[in-house]
Formats: structure tokens, sequence, C-alpha cells
């Protein structure tokens, strides 16, 4: 299959998804190329509400790709089921001798409302899909800020929260100058833009280093807690060809006993932010970490009952 082939497969997955109800939206990659801040990818991210992921799997192991099956990619998948989803777990799959990949996630890492209560589908909103681009890797910030500025020029003063592109932001102001409290409020930042301040700058690379550091020990995080799983996943499949209900099956009974639904907590999440905020002002100056943003929003969902900084 080539590049446009695969597109429309996953593009049919998910219609074919909502016909049977299962609430499903296409995020990341292949969602930045729908709203023209990127270019094409063979990738796919798709969101998932956790209570229909029996529904969801059922479906994938009806889906072949010619006649390659679905099947779990690897051993450190966790299962494509509701209890750890919940607790932010990503499940990835694979059709064998193609180029077809799909991780599947039920909740949207760093959203700060629930991505089912607002879609443009078959694809997550640009809000969401920017929350869930705040990572380490280098690649994903300049389509964090595209979006951002697509949905400030489209009316939704949201994009203020996503933009990092101090040029952008300026231009920006001059035809949008009118941004609420909440707005200001959840990103201090904003008040160096409003003021001209020359602060600007290595206030959005401290923000930006914060969000890394914050990302990468996330990600530390549930690796840390996945290595037990792997093992007994990788000792339990050794030998065998399993269709992807038994591979199914198998993960499940692995995770049960090795494998933590929820690897964060709120005192984790708070050493987390301490510790990134650690290393992100090590080579910046000390009195800018006054504009940082309270990230707690960004973990509400996954972590209920987070009381804000603010």
């Amino acid at each position: 299959m080539n590049q446009f082939e695969i597109i429309e497969f996953y593009l049919d997955l998910v219609r074919r998804a909502q016909e049977r109800g299962i609430r499903c939206a296409i995020t990341s990659g292949m969602a930045c190329v729908a709203y023209e801040v990127a270019e094409a990818t063979k990738y796919c991210d798709l969101l998932c509400d956790p209570e229909m992921d029996e529904q969801f799997l059922t479906l994938l192991s009806e889906s072949p790709v010619g006649d390659a099956p679905c099947q779990y990619r690897g051993n450190i998948s966790p299962p494509l089921d509701a209890r750890w989803h919940r607790g932010g777990w990503t499940s990835h799959f694979e059709w064998p001798g193609t180029e077809a990949y799909l991780d599947v996630f039920g909740i949207a890492p760093r959203a700060r409302s629930p991505w089912q209560e607002e879609m443009l589908s078959p694809y997550a909103h640009p809000h969401v899909v920017a929350d869930m681009k705040r990572t380490a890797r280098e690649k994903d910030w300049p389509f964090i800020s595209a979006l951002g500025v697509k949905l400030v020029q489209g009316g939704d003063e949201r994009g203020w929260l996503h933009i990092y592109d101090e040029e952008r932001m300026r231009e920006l102001l001059c035809n949008h100058p009118d941004i609420s409290a909440s707005i200001k409020k959840a990103r201090p930042l904003l008040a160096l833009l409003l003021a001209g301040d020359d602060a600007l700058a290595p206030a959005l690379r401290l923000e930006r280093l914060f969000w890394e550091a914050v990302s990468k020990r996330r990600v530390r995080a549930y690796e840390n807690s996945l290595r037990p799983y792997l093992v007994a996943v990788r000792k339990a499949s050794a030998g065998k060809q399993l269709s992807l209900p038994e591979d199914h099956a198998l993960r499940v009974a692995c995770a049960e006993e090795h494998l933590s639904p929820h690897p964060l907590s709120s005192d984790v999440l708070a050493r987390m932010i301490a510790e990134a905020r650690q290393e992100a002002l090590q080579w910046m100056r000390p009195e800018l970490e006054r504009w940082l943003p309270d990230v707690i929003p960004n973990f509400t969902l996954l972590i209920p009952g987070l009381q804000s900084e603010a």
C-alpha cells in the first residue's frame, strides 16, 4: 500500500468504528495534516473512548490490510482495555508486512478537557491535538505553534495557550488584541506579550524547556512501570503464533499481575513538576520562573482530584 492508501485505510477504520457507535478520533500527525500544519504521515494516533475498547478491539480483528491481520506491536504494548487506558496507557498495533501502524489512546495526554466533548470528526479538536503535542521531541513544537495560530485566527482564544513563536504572537496581537482573564491566568507570560516586554522571548524558551522536562519525566514513569509487564509478555508469548484476540487475552492476564493501571499519582506529579522546574531553570534567569504556567489542569483528567496551584 502506498501512503495515500494507508491514510484511506485509517479513515475507513474510523468511519466503520463510528458507524458502530464507537467514539474515536484521529489525533497527532494525521490531524496536523488535516489541519494543514504538517505534511503526510503513514502513522495514525487514535483516541478511543476507554468504555468502548472492547468493541474497537473486535473491529481491529476484523480489519486486515490486504492479507495482513492486525496484531499488537511488540511485547511492550499494554492491552486495549479500559482499566489501563483510563490511567494514560497507550496500545500499539501493526499490520505485519505493511507500513500501517496505529497507536490508541484512551485519554489525551495533557488535555485540559475531555476530547469527546468537542471533535471535528473524524479528527480531534486542534486544541486537544496541540496539548497532546507537548512532548520532548523537537519536531512537535512548530506544529503546536501552527495550531495555536490557526485557533486564534479562527476566533478560538485558546490558541494563545499554544504559540511559542514570539514574532507570530506579536503579529497576531495586532488583529486579536482581546485576551480574556482566564486565558491570561492559564498562561502568565501573555502579560509580557501585552506589555511589549522583551522578556517574552526567554520566557517562551523557559516554558518550552519546562514542558519538555515534564514530558520526559512522564514517559519515564510509564517506562519504569512497564518493565515487569514486558518481561511477562515476552515469556508468555515465546514461540506462539497468536491471533489478536488470543494475544489480547494473554496481555490482559500479564497486565493484571504486572502492570499498574495508574503509574501517575498526585505525589508523583508534584515531584515531576518540581524536578522539571529545576531542570528548565538551569540555564535561564531565575526571575523568569514567575512566568511558568500551572500545568496541573493538564493532568486532572488523568489524576482525578488534583488541586491547581492557583
